[in-house]
């Protein structure tokens, strides 16, 4: 069996709260995903493993998707299978995010992202990585505190009266909202078809 990584930069719009959100929870939903696909044509079969992290380039989102890749080196396959999947779960993402629950917003000022123990880390709060502190594993080694008082927020209440909290960076305020949780993701998916050259 080869064993290869690859990667990828998506580019997402992010001129809106509502843009920037859709591009947080994709990130959310492909982050730590594994998947084993077959494909169609000649039965060669992969395993991907991915990891997720992010970056900020003006307007534009930018997603920088890896993955790890066992059985076939087919690029092409890869590549399929990658647009594929990203396209399902934009689609995932618009419908988590068409219920969410506005959790109030602040002054950015007001916030300040230190550097949390494992045991107070929450994989329920996603944040962006450009807002990590210096030496942070990301995406969960940090969390976000209000400059007064050092209370966490949100809050583990507000988190766990949610499937996920999204932190939402945008034009001097930051915004919370609170979503779903996605139905089975990240769980291994089992003989997802594949076909090269469809997209």
């Amino acid at each position: 069996m080869t064993t290869w990584e690859t990667g990828w930069e998506i580019g997402f719009p992010a001129a809106t709260v509502e843009e920037m959100m859709l591009a947080l929870v994709v990130r959310d939903l492909v982050h730590g995903s594994s998947f084993d696909v077959e494909a169609v044509e000649d039965g060669a079969e992969l395993a991907f493993d991915f990891l997720a992290g992010d970056e900020l380039d003006g307007e534009t989102y930018r997603l920088l998707l890896s993955a790890e890749v066992t059985g076939t080196d087919n690029r092409e396959l890869v590549q399929a299978f990658t647009e594929q999947m990203l396209e399902d779960l934009v689609a995932e993402a618009e419908e988590l995010v068409a219920q969410r629950e506005d959790l109030g917003s602040r002054p950015a000022g007001e916030v300040v992202f230190e550097i949390v123990p494992e045991d107070e880390e929450r994989w329920d709060l996603v944040i962006p990585d450009w807002l990590a502190p210096d030496g942070a594993e990301v995406p969960f080694g940090f969390r976000s505190f209000q400059v007064a008082g050092s209370e966490p927020w949100p809050g583990d209440g507000t988190l766990d009266a949610h499937g996920r909290v999204i932190f939402v960076p945008y034009e001097g305020a930051v915004h919370l909202f609170g979503i779903p949780a996605p139905e089975g993701w990240g769980e291994e998916e089992e003989g997802l078809p594949v076909h090269p050259g469809e997209g």
